[in-house]
């Protein structure tokens, strides 16, 4: 009878998601279990146990769905970054946690990497993922950026060349992950993957720009 009792109140603990929050949930599982953002709105209805109508409702189309999903993935992401910023710790500290961050988010959503890819191949998908995104992202590692060297702690470095080398870092370990398998024998990106490359990017991303 206890358990019988625990199971309903963590089942009424459990927040009911709305049929928007059911489709993206569904797009995202099925491009992390197929590892492709090859799917089709059929698979997504059958997945998520709603009608494929509803994509149009609340997206327009499947492409706006996919932007959508990015959007909320990142976009929860963007709101910790800006939290970052302005927490009462060394520079050093907060660029270690940001980087930390973006290979969290790749390991925890296997499918984000290609699908900001993929909607980065569209020109008009493309103007919004820079827009909600890409800048956000940029202002924040170059507020970080200039508080380290404000401070002491790092030699000057242009935002746009840190941009890319952290994004392409910490994007290629799961982009490349076919590369893994056949050239390394590495099977799968597990945790303990995920926490030596993380480590061995921290040593080498800050032996280049703190002040020794």
């Amino acid at each position: 009878m206890a358990s019988k009792v625990g199971n309903s109140v963590s089942a009424a603990k459990e927040p009911k998601l709305s049929s928007r929050e059911i489709l993206l949930k569904a797009a995202g599982e099925l491009m992390t279990e197929r590892s492709t953002v090859d799917i089709s709105l059929s698979d997504i209805a059958r997945h998520s146990g709603l009608n494929s109508a509803m994509v149009k409702y609340y997206f327009g189309d499947k492409q706006g769905m996919m932007l959508a999903l990015a959007e909320d993935v990142i976009g929860r992401s963007l709101i910790r970054m800006n939290e970052l910023v302005v927490m009462d710790v060394s520079a050093t500290e907060k660029l270690k946690l940001h980087i930390q961050a973006i290979i969290t988010i790749y390991f925890r959503y296997p499918f984000i990497n290609q699908l900001i890819h993929h909607l980065s191949t569209d020109p008009e998908t493309s103007k919004v993922v820079a827009e909600k995104i890409s800048k956000p992202l940029v202002e924040a590692q170059r507020v970080l950026l200039e508080q380290g060297a404000k401070a002491g702690e790092f030699k000057p470095v242009d935002p746009m060349m840190f941009y890319f080398i952290i994004l392409g870092a910490c994007d290629h370990l799961f982009f490349g992950r076919h590369i893994m398998k056949l050239a390394f024998g590495v099977d799968a990106i597990d945790d303990a993957v995920r926490r030596e490359y993380t480590r061995t990017l921290l040593d080498m991303v800050f032996g280049g720009i703190l002040k020794t």
